[in-house]
């Protein structure tokens, strides 16, 4: 599968950087250090799927609306973002239905809230999102309660059919954001790259990465276009932040999250099942320089390990045999096979591994930077 990609974009970069990873206030996995170095936090979240017309009727027979399935989601609901028809179907205390006539395919169930919101066993977390114009279903001084995107649990894009995963600010609280769950026809539309993720079948969600500037250079802007957030399996591999235990997210730029899909195809021929990352998005600058890092644009991802079919784990630090054209062990030859691949194919245009310099000892530093062509 060639995902391929939507236009490049102009920008500039040195060589070497890492990552880190948040959402507003709200925790985040995939991070890294100053200098390729190390650090972590958690998933969250999903992202929606596409509208159907026609008027509610969860009438017992069909359970259907318009072509759309009005049941009950899982043994969690009635709760927080579930279908229902009116108030007495979100069966939990001060329950409120939003109803289909006002603009909430098969309705959905919210709670009254002034900054944050319950959360059920195993069911999507919840946000207190900002007064809405489109619906008022409380007075305009308190917010209501709706499902965070989750395409763990909803696989359908992380909502309900006929909603989709957007960004909003938290109720009396702006600047702190999450993706929450909200009606197709409300939600802004995908970029050409969010509709190739889509063709693609791969899960993520919108992120949100406001605007920052490095340590010690207020002049210099961290801006990331398109920001996403991947689940694993990304291209049919997973994704783990290399300190932890079970795959994570991964989040950057649309353009990056293109790039790993690609990267998933040479991966799967090589017999990779698991990627050990150190980071991709950390807003700073290339240690030594006042250039930002393409880590800083979310272009950027730090590559530590590989888990092959079998289980045996390749380290970079560990198995790159430096100074060796030729390497003799399997080990040595796989990494150096990828690495020379990867440049071949054109999935990154900066390659930098231990040759490059002591820093990259540990992992393989891969980017996007536009206009660059560069592997050592």
């Amino acid at each position: 599968m060639d995902v391929g990609r939507p236009g490049e974009s102009d920008g500039a970069d040195g060589l070497g950087d890492d990552g880190q990873d948040e959402i507003g206030t709200d925790e985040d996995e995939g991070e890294s250090s100053e200098d390729e170095g190390s650090s972590s936090g958690a998933p969250d979240m999903g992202e929606g799927e596409d509208e159907t017309e026609g008027e509610t009727d969860m009438g017992e027979e069909s359970g259907e609306t318009g072509g759309m399935a009005c049941d009950a989601l899982s043994s969690w609901d009635p709760w927080i973002g579930g279908p229902c028809e009116d108030d007495l179907d979100c069966g939990y205390e001060g329950g409120v239905c939003l109803r289909e006539d006002e603009g909430f395919p098969c309705g959905t169930c919210t709670l009254p809230c002034d900054l944050y919101c319950p959360d059920a066993a195993d069911a999507p977390e919840t946000f207190c999102v900002e007064h809405m114009d489109f619906v008022e279903p409380f007075a305009p001084d308190q917010g209501a309660c709706l499902s965070k995107c989750d395409p763990f649990k909803l696989p359908t894009g992380g909502c309900r059919e006929g909603y989709a995963c957007v960004i909003v600010d938290r109720f009396s609280q702006p600047g702190t954001k999450s993706p929450v769950c909200l009606p197709q026809d409300i939600a802004p539309p995908k970029t050409e790259c969010q509709q190739m993720l889509d063709d693609a079948g791969q899960a993520w969600i919108p992120a949100y990465i406001p605007l920052d500037h490095p340590d010690g250079h207020p002049e210099l802007d961290c801006i990331v276009e398109d920001p996403v957030r991947l689940y694993s399996p990304i291209g049919g591999v997973d994704y783990r932040y290399i300190e932890s235990e079970n795959p994570g997210s991964v989040r950057g730029s649309c353009e990056l999250a293109l790039a790993l899909l690609e990267l998933g195809e040479l991966l799967q021929q090589k017999d990779a099942v698991e990627v050990a990352h150190i980071g991709t998005y950390n807003c700073r600058v290339i240690a030594g320089t006042s250039t930002l890092s393409e880590h800083s644009f979310g272009y950027a991802i730090d590559l530590g390990g590989f888990t092959l079919e079998g289980g045996q784990y390749l380290s970079v630090y560990d198995d790159w045999e430096d100074g060796v054209d030729e390497p003799v062990t399997f080990e040595g030859q796989w990494l150096k096979d990828l690495t020379d691949k990867r440049f071949e194919q054109d999935i990154f245009n900066i390659i930098l591994t231990p040759e490059y310099n002591a820093a990259h000892d540990d992992h393989f530093h891969v980017d996007l930077k536009p206009g660059a062509n560069f592997y050592e």
